[in-house]
């Protein structure tokens, strides 16, 4: 824009010196046409610049080491002016800062939620002489997802015991079931026929299925870019690891809001769980450790090397 100040600055000086050493109608005429130009543009963009909004264009969700841009989008319902500004990128784990320009890469050395918002901000008239801030702008999080990063020692599930036995909902197959007497509306499909003759009476093979406790995993949202990405890193192959095995967990972390609770009971909730935990603020003194819970199995998450 400092090049189209600077031509037509040019123009009007030309236009002023034309008009001071050839005094006639047309050098008049020029010299009316330079100064009243800007104005003439200020009032037909004028409508367009309070309407003109700047969005942030981005992917839903990164992986570390991912190369990807960020852009700034003008949006208007009337034909767009010129725009320029800048994309504020914060971590909300690491609270590091970034100002960039549109198009430059992301940083996603570590994981984290990355905020983006636009900055300096600037619509500008249509022959870009006259500009206003834009104050309200789109902002948007972008979660950063860290590489899993596996166990040494594979968590030990074995005393991890079914407290009771419940009806499958449904019906359908299960190892175990139980033998019962027919009720209507029970399916005819789960009739045992060889027991049912010996007694009979219509029974039913119930499948049954194992009613467990609370599985627990925790985490404090705190430490260095290193130990959270670690931490992360271990949450995501343990959390695979659980749904893998068929059991739904609650995963509980310290963030600078408090201890927050999420209940995991497939790969969508999971998902969701872990973009809301980088995108929270971290904690502050304490740990969650400290913290006692009535679970039949928990397990830590540390962000140390000799920690499990």
């Amino acid at each position: 824009m400092a090049l189209r100040r600077l031509f037509y600055g040019l123009m009007l000086t030309v236009s002023l010196v034309f008009y001071g050493a050839y005094q006639q109608w047309v050098s008049f005429v020029l010299l009316i046409v330079a100064v009243g130009l800007p104005w003439l543009s200020l009032v037909l963009s004028l409508p367009a610049m309070m309407s003109a909004r700047m969005e942030i264009q981005a992917p839903p969700r990164l992986r570390t080491g991912d190369q990807c841009r960020a852009a700034l989008l003008g949006r208007c319902r009337l034909p767009l002016p010129p725009m320029r500004g800048r994309i504020r990128v914060r971590n909300c784990l690491t609270g590091q800062i970034w100002l960039l320009k549109s198009g430059r890469t992301l940083p996603t050395a570590h994981c984290g939620g990355l905020t983006l918002t636009p900055v300096r901000v600037r619509v500008y008239d249509y022959l870009g002489l006259v500009s206003r801030r834009l104050r309200k702008n789109g902002e948007v999080t972008v979660p950063v997802l860290p590489m899993p990063v596996e166990l040494a020692i594979p968590p030990d599930l074995s005393r991890y015991l079914a407290r009771a036995w419940r009806p499958k909902a449904g019906g359908g197959y299960a190892e175990n079931h139980e033998l019962r007497l027919y009720r209507p509306g029970d399916n005819l499909n789960q009739v045992h026929w060889k027991m049912s003759a010996k007694t009979g009476k219509l029974i039913l093979r119930e499948p049954m299925v194992p009613e467990r406790g609370l599985v627990l995993l925790t985490l404090d949202v705190a430490g260095t870019a290193e130990e959270l990405d670690t931490k992360f890193g271990r949450l995501l192959w343990l959390g695979e690891y659980l749904l893998e095995k068929g059991l739904t967990f609650e995963v509980r972390a310290l963030t600078g809001a408090g201890i927050e609770s999420r209940a995991v009971s497939g790969e969508a909730s999971f998902s969701k769980c872990v973009e809301a935990l980088l995108c929270a603020a971290p904690a502050g003194e304490g740990s969650i450790r400290d913290r006692e819970f009535r679970a039949s199995w928990q397990y830590y998450i540390g962000g140390g090397t000799d920690e499990a």
